[in-house]
């Protein structure tokens, strides 16, 4: 009876194990998405700051709430600076405008990258793994002591 429960236990390890890895896999694709793409949370101490260059841009809509916006995303596309805005209510706009220098530091400064995000979680499987492998071996060893004392 033991032995059965350990089997099904490791057989429980291994599954767990295999799909951390096909997310893993999966994490690569939103790695090389997000290469070059800096996203920076808006929040109570720096939304007066974001407001302020965001009002220097004349493609900038004032009509925006800007208590609204969750995040905002800069990206270099083929030499023009790309962000996009994203609000609370799903709405999604995007800015083209190469003057937005100051925001373009700022996100870069104060943000994160989405492909460091991406690799950190594929990091901490990495070592999930590891660690779900450690077991599955020291379960396979009791598995294997109880196989050695039944033949006896």
């Amino acid at each position: 009876m033991k032995r059965q429960t350990l089997v099904t236990l490791e057989l429980f390890v291994i599954i767990i194990i295999t799909l951390l890895i096909f997310y893993a896999f999966f994490n690569i694709y939103f790695i090389f998405k997000g290469i070059g793409k800096s996203i920076v949370n808006i929040n109570e101490k720096n939304k007066k700051v974001v407001e302020n260059i965001l009002k220097e841009s004349k493609y900038y809509n004032k009509t925006n709430d800007i208590n609204e916006l969750k995040k905002i995303k800069f990206f270099m596309n083929f030499n023009d600076f790309e962000f996009t805005l994203y609000y609370k209510d799903g709405k999604e706009i995007e800015i083209y405008d190469d003057s937005l220098y100051n925001l373009k530091d700022y996100i870069k400064n104060n943000g994160y990258s989405e492909a460091g995000f991406y690799t950190f979680i594929d990091v901490i499987l990495l070592f999930i793994c590891i660690v779900l492998n450690a077991i599955r071996n020291k379960i396979s060893r009791e598995i294997y002591i109880i196989d050695n004392q039944e033949e006896k």
